[in-house]
Formats: structure tokens, sequence, C-alpha cells
């Protein structure tokens, strides 16, 4: 016990950022005495362990650092997740009121019991249960240096928090999903509150930015998931890619603007020349050669037209009074940026096994040049 509780004293005071006098002042003992504990010399007794307990905020069970404390929460958490899974919510609330009881600071105890009334709310639409879970989650957060689990955040309590919220107080859920909008990332959920608001102007605006976002971030995920998938060098899984990089071509049909050529052209132009490589990965080399006549002759257009990176007016789904311009790696010219392609570095993995077969999409379109 002696270890885990000099450690642990130590750790919860350096998170409170205190140093060993403000804890002596605060609990009413010497330096000396916080000192001995922290270099486990000494150990407080039990009435002092209770008082530091709560002056951290935590149960007995953490500070001592009993391992068994840890299965026990372990334990409660998966019994309360399993009931609620089950849709067994009057017997999940017992559990969880006992729970509570017994760890009123801890944070995965508390997480858990939120998401029991998250859960439950989705079903009973229960004001009573929303705001319990509103509560349970803000708890939680006070103790999120106790998370150690990557999939749960700050932010994805926070959010938790706002669609709750979304059910039971539209301005609230608005106000907290502007304050952790990061980089628009909760722009169609912004959007939705307002159109349910009757603000319909400002609710188009967030789908407007909400649709560019989705717009540039699916051709990234398609186009590099493809690339991913091909890098092992399997003809099953260069042809899969294939098939991605064409639904991502289909969906760049939809996006562009059919009446002028656009920034949704110089990526399909880009894309063909990675299914040209990909052909002639698979030794298909006459459709090699004919998509690498098709991104030539497409480059060759887009280098004509002016302002290719405004997508203001190229994209068919944009409505707004704003200008909105795109930059890539791959510069403002597509020939040029197409001709990058041709220089990977061969240290670089993905490229490894399917480098060789580069070589005769650039002799192709070098011939094209000529």
């Amino acid at each position: 016990m002696q270890p885990k509780l000099s450690e642990n004293i130590k750790k919860y005071r350096k998170e409170m950022h205190l140093t060993q006098e403000d804890l002596a002042e605060a609990l009413g003992v010497t330096i000396g005495a916080v000192s001995k504990w922290e270099n486990g010399n000494n150990v407080p007794d039990i009435v002092t362990m209770m008082e530091i307990a709560n002056f951290f905020n935590i149960s007995m069970d953490e500070l001592v650092g009993y391992d068994m404390s840890s299965k026990k929460v372990e334990d409660i958490c998966k019994r309360i997740k399993d009931l609620y899974y089950d849709h067994n919510f009057d017997d999940a609330i017992v559990e969880v009121n006992n729970a509570l009881v017994r760890y009123p600071h801890n944070f995965k105890i508390m997480y858990t019991c939120a998401n029991m009334y998250y859960f439950k709310s989705l079903e009973s639409k229960d004001v009573n249960d929303r705001n319990t879970a509103v509560d349970l989650f803000t708890r939680a957060m006070l103790y999120i240096s106790q998370n150690n689990d990557p999939d749960i955040s700050e932010y994805s309590i926070k959010f938790k928090i706002a669609s709750i919220y979304g059910e039971i107080d539209r301005e609230k859920s608005l106000e907290l999903l502007k304050e952790i909008n990061y980089d628009g990332c909760n722009n169609i959920h912004i959007a939705l509150n307002l159109f349910h608001m009757n603000k319909r102007d400002e609710a188009i605006q967030y789908f407007n930015s909400a649709l560019l976002k989705n717009f540039a971030d699916q051709y990234v995920i398609l186009t590099n998931f493809a690339i991913a998938i091909a890098s092992s060098g399997k003809k099953s899984d260069i042809k899969k890619a294939i098939e991605f990089i064409d639904g991502e071509n289909a969906i760049l049909d939809i996006y562009g603007n059919p009446d002028k050529i656009n920034y949704t052209h110089k990526q399909k132009a880009i894309n063909y020349i990675i299914k040209a490589w990909w052909l002639s990965c698979l030794g298909d080399i006459d459709d090699m050669e004919k998509y690498v006549q098709k991104a030539y002759e497409l480059a060759i257009m887009c280098d004509k037209q002016k302002s290719i990176n405004n997508i203001s007016n190229d994209l068919r789904f944009f409505i707004s009074d704003k200008t909105a311009h795109v930059f890539d790696e791959m510069g403002a010219g597509t020939v040029e940026g197409i001709e990058q392609m041709f220089q990977p570095d061969g240290n670089d993995i993905p490229y490894q096994k399917n480098i060789k077969y580069l070589q005769n999409v650039i002799d192709y379109w070098n011939q094209l040049k000529k």
C-alpha cells in the first residue's frame, strides 16, 4: 500500500499545482509530514487519509491505489453497460446509484453512469433523464485527468452535452456547439439547430460550409484510402483501389459544375494518373495509356482555365455570398502537379511495391507531350 500511497499523494498534489507547503497548510500538518508521506517514509493515519482523499476529490481506494479497486470499477462499469445495452434501465439505475455512492470522484464510474442516462433519455424522452445525464457528464469533466481512454476527451463529452441540450434547449446546444466548433467540425450540427430554430439563412451558410469541408475531406479520404489499399501490391487489392478511385471520380462529377472546367477536373486528372499507374501494375497497358491520355488532355484544359482554384462558382452545391479558394500540395498548375507525382520517394513505404510500374505511365506521358 505504501508505495502507491506515496506516489498518489505526490501525483494528485502536482495535478492541483500545489507545493508541499500548500498541501501541508490545507491539511493543517507540517511540510515535513507531507515530505515523509511522498517519500514513503511515513503513512498518514486513517482520519488524515480520509481528509486527503476528500481534498483531492478522489475515493480512498484511488488514493491508496488498490489494484482490486480498479478491477471493481471495471466490473461495475461493465455491469452497467451490459444492463443499458439490454435496455434494462431499471436495474441499471440501481447499479448507477450504488456506484456513485461508492465512487463519487471516479471519472470512469461517472462517465459510465452519465452514458446510461444519456441512452435512457433517447428512449424515454424524459427531461429528468436528460438533465441527469448533463449533470453527470459535467461532473465527469472535473476528473478528466483520470481518463486513460483515447476515445474519450473533453471535446467528446461536451459534444454529448450539446446533443442532449438539442432536445431540451436549442439555444444552449447552439452555444456549446459553437464553442467547440474546431475547424468547422460541428458545422452540420449547428446548421441543424439553426434550421429547427427557424433561422434558415444562417443555417444555409453553415450547411454550405459543412458541405465544402465534406467535399475536401472526402477526396483526401477516398483517394488516400485507395492508395493505402493498393500499397500491398496484391492484384486483388489494386483492383479494389481502382473501384475506390472510380467512385471518387463519380462523386466529383456530382459536385462539379458541368458547364465549365473547374477544380474537380484537376482532381479527376490526378485520379486518372493514379488509376493508370495501377493499371500498369496489373499489366493492362492499353487501358493504362487510355487513362494517361485522359489525364493529359484534362490537365491541359485545366491549365488553360484561369482561377481554377476559386471554387465559388465551380461547385454545384456552393451557396454563399463569400468567395472560397482551395490550395493543395499539387500547386496551381495541373500538368506541373502531375509531373511532381512522377518523382515519389522510393524509400516511402506505401510506394515500394508498385514504384517500378510507374515508369510506363511516365514514358507514355512524355510521349504525349512531344
